[in-house]
């Protein structure tokens, strides 16, 4: 299959059924937060999830959420900055406490 066909059939099923266009939109932008905040930053904070249009990102440390909470309208540009539909499907980022067992460091 061709990638231009592919690319025809995800138009398709985006326009049938919008929450899954909303959700591919969603992982488009979360794809983008190592480019928006930096590999270093990127180390010691991850994004997770996407709930109504809220990312999740798990940081193991205060200082490093207190940069990225200084650069939220920055980060967030940066996300929703290649949408094709106009809208934003990043809404808001929350910072939060790792779980155990996942990736985010916790040191500096």
């Amino acid at each position: 299959m061709a990638f231009d066909r592919f690319s025809e059939i995800l138009k398709l099923l985006r326009s049938r059924n919008p929450a899954l266009g909303q959700r591919l939109t969603e992982a488009e932008a979360v794809t983008r937060w190592e480019q928006a905040v930096g590999a270093g930053i990127a180390r010691h904070a991850r994004a997770v999830a996407v709930r109504q249009g809220v990312l999740l990102v798990e940081v193991g440390h205060p200082i490093w959420r207190s940069e990225l909470h200084h650069r939220k309208h920055q980060i967030l540009g940066i996300l929703n900055g290649a949408a094709t539909s106009g809208e934003k499907p990043i809404t808001d980022i929350a910072f939060v406490d790792p779980r155990p067992g996942n990736q985010a460091k916790k040191s500096l």
